[in-house]
């Protein structure tokens, strides 16, 4: 029995040391391609640009002023700044003991360009590259941090017909960009990998508890008992993970789960659905972990582009939890909890009894709690107003059956927090099952 035990320790010891061995490695190498990759992007970018310059005119355009080829390449470098996957900043600089003078620079939504022949100063990143720079010389693509922000740079020499080195062109792109591509994808692995590991764990254990069959029946309750525990525990610190991954909602996923037990008792489910839809609901916004922390925290209105990788959330939440075999219908509540009777939700647009019970159940606790709940940009809302909202929605945005449920249960005295003795916002929602767009006037979920 013993032996039995310690081998399967050490299986699920050495199974562990492995999947944490590939993800960091996996991470590393994805890190250190993204980087070259971004890297050959700049240098490309720059050569590009410095093969439309001509030299030979570039002292007489600082000396006398533009002309009509000035503008034309101007333009021609323009243009690849806007059409260069990436590129953050193109800009044109002739390098001499004072500084750098501006030969062509463009404006970007952050930064207003430098104007013609107006001097820089040289950055201190670039201190130990001047001699280099002044002499004509290549540099290699370097990160720094200075003035413009963390930014990884290429400078490409400009010559003129005598060999002479002129001017650089520099194109920069932002590391900030790179750091957050990297930390989507440490992510998605590291949340495969740990779904990976939980099932390797439960089926260890699962292992074991075949082992003690040969022991007393109380040893296999007990056993199974302190599986479902631990598999609540784990749920629930995955939940945990992602309510901090999002600043403005902390603690809506234990939320969500606690208001759809409730709403499952009182529909009639039995304990063993009442636990399951619990653990479901507590996932049901795990693809969260895979949107950016730039649009998910981001304070203000998003745009159409960022509601959209909001809403992504749905179906990559499903993507991660479909392969759990052990509880196949935790990827549904991920899925589908935005769904609405009507036809008009996503991602399935599905309607009536097409809904699965759990996803309407989930429908409702969610909608509730991002009224019924305290946001860094705005208090609760008036729960009696927060009910009649619901109610209001029932049929449309929010199954009837379930909307029901939650008013026996409001009448009953439940749902109302403790502390809560009247007042709350009374400000309107447009729409309480668009949960995703984070607007101040608006709720998130």
């Amino acid at each position: 029995m013993n032996r039995h035990r310690t081998m399967m320790i050490l299986l699920i010891a050495l199974v562990m040391v492995t999947v944490i061995a590939v993800v960091a490695t996996s991470v590393l190498i994805f890190n250190r391609t993204t980087r070259e990759n971004r890297a050959e992007i700049l240098t490309n970018a720059a050569r590009l640009a410095a093969g439309h310059i001509d030299g030979d005119k570039v002292d007489g355009w600082l000396r006398n002023g533009k002309d009509e080829d000035y503008e034309t390449t101007a333009a021609i470098l323009e243009s690849i700044l806007r059409n260069t996957p990436h590129l953050e900043y193109l800009y044109v600089y002739q390098i001499l003991p004072d500084g750098c003078h501006v030969v062509f620079d463009f404006d970007t939504p952050d930064t207003a360009a430098g104007e013609f022949r107006e001097l820089v100063p040289f950055d201190e990143s670039f201190e130990d590259q001047i001699p280099t720079l002044l002499a004509g010389g290549k540099i290699d693509t370097m990160e720094s941090r200075d003035t413009y922000g963390w930014l990884l740079t290429a400078y490409e020499p400009v010559y003129d017909s005598a060999g002479k080195c002129v001017c650089y062109v520099g194109a920069d792109l932002s590391m900030q960009g790179v750091y957050d591509y990297v930390q989507g994808y440490f992510f998605r692995v590291a949340i495969i990998a740990a779904v990976f590991l939980i099932g390797c764990i439960l089926i260890g254990m699962r292992l074991l508890t075949g082992v003690r069959r040969a022991d007393a029946m109380d040893n296999l309750i007990a056993q199974q008992k302190r599986d479902k525990e631990l598999t609540r525990e784990i749920i629930e610190a995955f939940a945990k993970v992602v309510d901090m991954k999002d600043k403005y909602t902390q603690g809506h996923s234990s939320r969500v789960a606690k208001y759809t037990e409730m709403l499952a008792r009182e529909l009639g489910c039995d304990e063993d659905e009442i636990e399951k839809y619990y653990n479901i609901a507590l996932m049901h916004d795990i693809g969260k972990v895979a949107v950016p922390d730039s649009v998910l925290n981001k304070p203000g209105k998003l745009t159409d582009d960022e509601f959209e990788l909001i809403k992504s959330h749905t179906a990559r939440g499903y993507d991660v939890l479909e392969t759990i075999s052990i509880m196949p219908e935790i990827a549904i509540g991920a899925r589908s909890h935005h769904e609405r009777p009507d036809g008009k939700g996503y991602p399935q647009g599905l309607k009536g009894e097409d809904l699965p019970l759990v996803a309407r159940i989930i429908g409702v606790a969610d909608c509730f709690d991002a009224m019924y709940s305290n946001r860094p940009y705005r208090n609760r809302m008036n729960f009696d107003k927060v009910v009649s909202i619901i109610k209001d929605a029932s049929g449309t945005q929010l199954t009837t059956d379930v909307v029901d449920a939650f008013l026996r249960l409001v009448d009953r005295g439940e749902f109302r927090a403790p502390d809560d003795h009247g007042g709350g916002s009374m400000e309107n929602i447009e729409n309480i099952r668009k949960g995703e767009d984070k607007k101040p006037e608006e709720p998130a979920s």
